[in-house]
């Protein structure tokens, strides 16, 4: 799952080399000013900008962003259409289910004659039926109803009766875990500014455990919807919060590195839950099977290290000291002596700068309000157009399975081929080029000829795999508009857009009622705007 925010500090994103200090340049580094002081800077001087230690708690908080994406996109295989009808009387349930639909349902399959049944007998129904004369019969609305289980067995859809004149209810459905996760992708940001990263990563991670498993013994969509908000709100906070960790784990290069691999396990995520459906076959067992062995994560809560550069801005040097060190002897680095009293000049002139600062007045100032607003419009955008393709690549039709399965590798192969295309070419360059190709493969779906279903499910794929590789640079993109001490709210600014999209998404499906691909021309659209307004954000000269 894949917002995403970014409370890096570095002013600017370096390539700089793994120095091991040495006591001379720690003098150095003491004599220097607080003001020329950043936390990159002093964390990276002292143990690098990446080694053992920081690859290793990386790839491992990398895992967190699985059972996140299964949270949410499970929801795509438990309610995958299954053919429905009017329920059969129990004494006529050795009826074939073909004849009983067209003998009692001529008008549909949410309305029946509205005759007694129960002077029906199983042996000579269709000879019955067949004599009798229906058109004078009323039809009324079905009150039950029976499911083909012979691909799938019961979803959502079939045990809360989601169809007929309920069918709407799905995107309610839908919107709930969205709606929880819109607010996760605002809150998570200050919430791990407070109170740490560690902590909040793992107490979420225990929420998702817990609800995702009371999930399956849901006796109520109502206590279902409840359920789903409240895990769409934890499986938010768990994917910013390890993205935030994870790229304060790191500078320099490795920080764009990083933070596009931290969601390479995202379309894997997919595949793993494609193939859980295909197995479980049954919704109540998927989310057992998606929630209850992530319990396991726990186990990291004792050994996790906070991000140093939160315990550095927080002034919590204690700590710090003892991350630091085990930093330095994993990645065989020899810290200074006194490097403590480096970091008191930084956590002091840190804490200064957080008090006369005021995020919200100064991402909307004369300097910055144009980029803020273009934010705003690509975070909508981007984010329209990537859980749009990715919550209802099935409505184009296809194999749902074999679909995900494919698009899920393909949007992995592409997040690691954007690693050496963004060093080689530039953030701005591949992020607008991969915005606007997205668009216009989402586009290009009406100009397909009628009959060439494959066709269309490529592009879409396409631009999905696009889009999903931007998921993971326009936030990072982003963090480079803006100062340190702005910069994580005016992500947090674009989060909040985000958070709109996701609401949105389920309702712009339903205009595929209108015109079939009209969802798609408006998330290709989407793409195209987006693509412009990342090619009008210039990098600020002042940060």
């Amino acid at each position: 799952m894949t917002l995403i925010s970014v409370a890096t500090r570095s002013d600017t994103v370096q390539n700089r080399q793994c120095n091991v200090p040495s006591k001379d340049s720690h003098s150095d580094l003491m004599e220097s000013s607080a003001t020329d002081l950043d936390d990159d800077n002093v964390i990276s001087e002292l143990i690098g900008d990446g080694g053992r230690w920081q690859f290793t708690w990386a790839l491992l908080v990398f895992v967190f962003q699985i059972p996140t994406t299964m949270h949410m996109f499970t929801f795509v295989f438990q309610t995958t259409h299954k053919d429905f009808w009017c329920a059969r009387p129990d004494h006529l349930k050795s009826i074939n289910t073909d004849l009983w639909k067209n003998l009692t349902q001529p008008l549909g399959l949410c309305t029946i004659l509205d005759i007694d049944y129960s002077r029906f007998d199983a042996s000579n129904f269709e000879e019955t039926m067949s004599n009798l004369s229906t058109s004078n019969l009323d039809f009324r609305k079905c009150t039950k109803f029976e499911y083909d289980d012979s691909k799938m067995g019961p979803t959502i859809t079939s045990d809360y009766n989601l169809i007929c004149d309920q069918v709407n209810m799905l995107s309610v459905v839908e919107m709930c875990f969205l709606a929880g996760a819109a607010v996760g992708s605002v809150t998570s940001g200050w919430i791990s500014d407070k109170y740490g990263r560690k902590h909040i990563l793992m107490i979420f991670v225990t929420m998702q455990v817990v609800i995702g498993t009371l999930i399956s013994f849901t006796t109520s969509l109502h206590m279902y919807m409840v359920l789903r908000i409240i895990i769409g709100f934890a499986s938010m906070t768990v994917t910013v919060v390890s993205f935030v960790l994870v790229v304060e784990y790191v500078s320099g290069r490795w920080r764009i590195i990083i933070g596009i691999l931290n969601l390479l396990p995202v379309p894997l995520s997919y595949v793993i839950t494609a193939g859980i459906a295909y197995v479980a076959r049954e919704w109540r067992l998927m989310q057992i099977l998606t929630s209850s062995p992530w319990v396991i994560l726990l186990v990291m809560w004792y050994w996790l290290p906070e991000s140093p550069r939160w315990l550095l801005s927080n002034g919590k040097i204690d700590k710090l000291k003892i991350s630091l060190e085990q930093a330095a002897r994993m990645n065989g680095q020899v810290l200074p002596s006194n490097f403590e009293k480096t970091l008191e000049v930084y956590s002091q002139r840190e804490k200064a700068e957080i008090s006369t600062k005021e995020p919200v007045l100064a991402v909307f100032n004369k300097e910055f309000r144009k980029t803020t607003i273009l934010v705003i419009i690509v975070w909508y955008s981007m984010i329209l157009l990537y859980f749009g393709l990715t919550l209802h690549l099935n409505n184009l039709g296809g194999d749902i399975y074999m679909n995900t399965v494919i698009s899920g590798l393909l949007e992995a192969f592409t997040i690691c081929i954007s690693i050496p295309i963004v060093l080689k070419i530039g953030m701005r360059p591949s992020v607008v080029s991969y915005m606007v190709i997205a668009g216009v493969a989402c586009l290009g779906v009406n100009f397909v000829p009628e009959g060439n279903l494959w066709i269309i499910i490529m592009l879409a794929i396409i631009g999905k795999c696009l889009i999903g590789a931007n998921n993971a640079m326009v936030s990072t993109y982003t963090a480079q508009q803006y100062p340190t001490m702005i910069r994580n709210f005016a992500v947090g600014v674009g989060n909040f857009a985000a958070g709109l999209a996701l609401i949105t998404i389920p309702y712009m499906w339903l205009l595929e009622r209108v015109q079939v691909y009209l969802p798609m021309s408006i998330m290709g659209c989407a793409g195209i705007v987006a693509g412009i307004g990342l090619y009008l954000i210039k990098n600020n000269p002042q940060v």
